[in-house]
């Protein structure tokens, strides 16, 4: 059983989940009070202070870092490796950019894989010649994904490009295998951790991912245009900024231009410094105080609370090939519309989960901050909803 205490005084930080049922954090995540306190102390320093001067500056500057550190903490990397994003597709299309790709190149993907990691593999394929091979891990990510990525794997190769955990079904993917054989050829990986960042432990170095873009909006509870990009530091050869700007640069006496020769190349210039406070903030909150083992532990034990709940409905599928493994659980409802009982859970029952079109499926995401009670009510829902 969980720490009553503890979740209790966790939901009372996130009003959002006292007032609603929600089950949707793999789309946005309810922010806690420390980011709305860290984002108005920082805008009300700016309207009382201004902007400008040095210590306007220096101030703007050790919140950039800060954020910096604290998603390298998450990650176990260094704060060299981390570039400030604005979410997950711009880190997504830095490093799908940055590589100095030929006609009849290649690169490799899934098929389960969200339209924020395709829609950059598509526009190269347009603009230039690019090949996208889609590895078939089958319709409910249950093929293992270094036996389809192998396949598909040529000399023209240039780039993996896959989830760390699929939005379809929450499937978690083996990308530690996946990067130790992109290592052995001389391929790099690109992850996408929007569905793993917040959701389960994570350790980029033990992993030997090569890049891995995260969001701040869903699991981690951060505010919008908030992101980051892990570039290790090895594998920075491997790419090369294609927009740059004041950020990007070494100011040092005697340069007049030169790349910093760190992921914080990628970054270009000025952020929302208030989103950024707030972004520092909750990645402290979730560390020192949430602790990411009982959130990764709560995640992960909710969601097989839900599995096993789900299960006793009649005419439902579940579709996770290993409920547990994450915080997203997909399943089908026979001869429902999804859009409708989707409609029908939040009008009716004050319910947020979410469909997946290209699924026919219904997805919802467990948060650390979520209920066994509430699980049973979503239940409950829909055996009204199938009677």
């Amino acid at each position: 059983m969980p720490d009553l205490t503890h979740l209790q005084s966790i939901r009372q930080e996130m009003p959002a989940t006292t007032s609603h049922i929600y089950l949707n954090t793999g789309t946005f995540g309810p922010l806690p009070t420390c980011v709305i306190s860290a984002m108005q102390e920082r805008i009300d320093s700016e309207w009382r202070n201004g902007r400008l001067g040095a210590a306007a500056f220096e101030s703007m500057g050790k919140i950039y870092a800060e954020a910096r550190t604290r998603v390298a903490s998450l990650l176990n990397a260094h704060e060299g490796e981390i570039a400030l994003t604005d979410n997950t597709g711009e880190g997504l299309n830095i490093i799908s950019y940055g590589i100095d790709w030929h006609a009849g190149d290649e690169v490799i993907t899934t098929n389960h894989e969200h339209m924020s990691l395709l829609a950059p593999l598509y526009q190269l394929r347009d603009r230039a010649g690019v090949v996208i091979r889609f590895a078939d891990l089958g319709p409910n990510t249950d093929r293992p994904i270094l036996e389809a990525i192998t396949d598909l794997i040529t000399p023209r190769t240039r780039l993996i490009s896959i989830s760390h955990v699929t939005w379809t079904t929450g499937a978690v993917l083996d990308i530690r295998e996946v990067a130790r054989t992109g290592h052995e050829l001389g391929i790099p990986v690109l992850i996408d951790g929007a569905q793993s960042a917040g959701a389960i432990p994570l350790d980029v170095k033990a992993l030997g991912i090569d890049f891995y873009a995260i969001p701040m909006q869903k699991w981690l509870c951060g505010p919008d245009g908030t992101g980051a990009l892990y570039v290790r530091k090895e594998s920075l050869h491997y790419v090369r900024p294609t927009y740059v700007g004041y950020w990007s640069i070494k100011h040092e006496e005697g340069i007049e231009w030169e790349l910093l020769e760190n992921a914080q190349c990628f970054e270009v210039g000025g952020r929302q410094t208030a989103a950024l406070a707030g972004q520092a903030a909750v990645l402290n909150w979730l560390e020192k105080t949430v602790g990411y083992d009982w959130l990764y532990e709560r995640i992960s034990s909710l969601n097989t609370y839900a599995c096993n709940a789900l299960k006793s409905l009649p005419g439902i599928t579940i579709l996770t090939p290993k409920p547990g493994a994450s915080g997203l659980l997909s399943f089908k409802l026979d001869g429902r519309n999804t859009t409708e009982v989707v409609q029908y859970l939040s009008q009716e029952h004050n319910i947020y989960i979410r469909n997946i079109p290209t699924m026919d499926s219904l997805r919802i995401s467990t948060g650390f901050y979520n209920k066994e009670d509430e699980i049973d009510m979503l239940v409950e829902a829909l055996k009204h909803i199938k009677s």
